[in-house]
């Protein structure tokens, strides 16, 4: 074990020590960006006959204890539950509008206990050709009350 002469010992150690009561708590956003997949969603007969491309963000402020992280997944929330649960809504029955889509969405970004705000945005890609897209944001936050 060095001695607390030696350098760089202190620093690792101020590191190491318990964060002040003061700050209990830390929070930090997950994030999908940019995904884009074929969804059954639209109110028009020809909509409803086929798939469209829909892009799909997300982001998830999630609140933790304010200590370093551990490098092992168990020990965070992973943003696997996103992707999958956006694979997931992809081969759900036909949806007809963007806004229950970003509904259902926002409940499975703030399904975790540890998300506190979500922000979810979901966007048809082939409706408007001079747009790179159109649709819907919707934000959310988790009941402080819980």
């Amino acid at each position: 074990m060095p001695d607390d002469s030696q350098s760089g010992y202190l620093t690792i150690m101020n590191v190491l020590r318990p964060p002040p009561a003061s700050a209990v708590m830390r929070r930090y956003d997950l994030v999908l960006r940019d995904y884009v997949g074929e969804f059954r969603i639209g109110v028009w007969d020809h909509e409803k006959t086929r798939t469209q491309r829909v892009r799909v963000s997300l982001t998830v402020t999630v609140e933790v204890p304010n200590r370093p992280f551990v490098d092992d997944l168990d020990a965070v929330v992973s943003y696997e539950y996103l992707i999958q649960g956006v694979e997931a809504f992809q081969q759900s029955p036909h949806i007809q509008l963007l806004e229950v889509l970003a509904e259902k969405l926002l409940a499975l970004c703030l399904s975790p206990p540890q998300a506190v705000f979500a922000r979810v945005q979901v966007e048809k890609l082939e409706i408007v050709p001079q747009a790179a897209g159109v649709g819907v944001v919707l934000t959310g936050a988790r009941d402080q009350s819980q």
